[in-house]
């Protein structure tokens, strides 16, 4: 029995063609990240040693660009 599940094959190939395309059209093309900074730093905790606090930092740098930007880039 060769019986192929959704999404292999061709037409499963097709399909994820066409949301990875519709995924690219509805995103945002006018931030761009200039810096991305990502931390995690770990502690136990003093009066129980089974319990580790964790604190994740981001620190992003997003510049919006302008309309002239954008026309120099090809963007509408």
């Amino acid at each position: 029995m060769n019986e192929q599940r959704p999404g292999k094959g061709f037409l499963g190939w097709l399909g994820r063609q066409v949301g990875y395309v519709k995924r690219a059209v509805k995103a945002d093309v006018t931030r761009e990240t200039v810096y991305r900074d990502q931390r995690v730093e770990e502690a136990k905790l003093p009066e129980d040693p089974n319990v580790t606090l964790r604190r994740t930092t981001v620190d992003e740098v997003i510049v919006q660009k302008t309309s002239r930007q954008r026309e120099n880039h090809g963007i509408q």
